[in-house]
């Protein structure tokens, strides 16, 4: 066990949520050095997760991203919105600062990729269950200035007809730019992807 690893408890109760039963057992064993006394609960998907915070407390949940049932940025923000105080770190198979950026826009205290190795992925734990709140990788935006400015527009509500007049540009290629934005974010409709926008602050 790392210097690091020798502030914690010697007793910790974990949750982890993912919908991928080899990956969470992999993921207890990673973690099992953390602590003498570690305790590790899992959940496949988000009605699971919400069964096991109605059992029992925990020190810290690791939470994937994309469950079979509901978003997990969704869950994280459902669980903060009703004041359940246990901090949430974001695991996730990506490793796109967008998303990283997002997870701690929603709340999380931590956004860690699973392409981690164990030593890395316990001393990130360990820094989320001392109170830090690991930093985002840095990112500037992947839209180019033009898709920038429809994004702009589309949040006042303008349709497709006015941001082309207001651009100077085709109708066809407002709609385009729309596609690739809808790509980038990975929504279907316009309120969705200004949504998905204020999340990542690119708005």
């Amino acid at each position: 066990m790392t210097a690091l690893c020798t502030t914690l408890p010697d007793h910790l109760r974990l949750l982890l949520v993912d919908d991928h039963r080899i990956f969470l057992d992999g993921l207890a064993l990673a973690l099992a050095p953390l602590a003498r006394g570690l305790q590790v609960d899992t959940a496949q998907n988000a009605a699971e997760a919400e069964q096991r915070l109605q059992q029992q407390t925990y020190d810290l949940i690791l939470l994937d991203l994309r469950l079979p049932d509901e978003p997990g940025l969704e869950l994280l923000q459902r669980w903060l919105a009703r004041g359940e105080g246990t901090p949430v770190a974001i695991l996730s198979a990506s490793d796109s600062a967008v998303d990283a950026q997002a997870a701690l826009a929603a709340g999380a205290l931590g956004f860690i990729p699973k392409s981690a190795d164990g030593k890395a992925l316990r001393q990130a734990v360990t820094r989320v269950l001392l109170g830090e709140t690991l930093p985002a990788p840095s990112s500037t935006s992947p839209l180019t200035p033009r898709q920038l400015e429809i994004l702009q527009l589309l949040a006042e509500g303008l349709p497709n007809k006015a941001i082309s007049r207001q651009l100077g540009l085709a109708e066809d290629t407002v709609k385009t730019h729309l596609k690739a934005l809808f790509e980038t974010f990975e929504v279907h409709t316009r309120t969705a992807c200004v949504s998905a926008a204020h999340q990542r602050g690119w708005l």
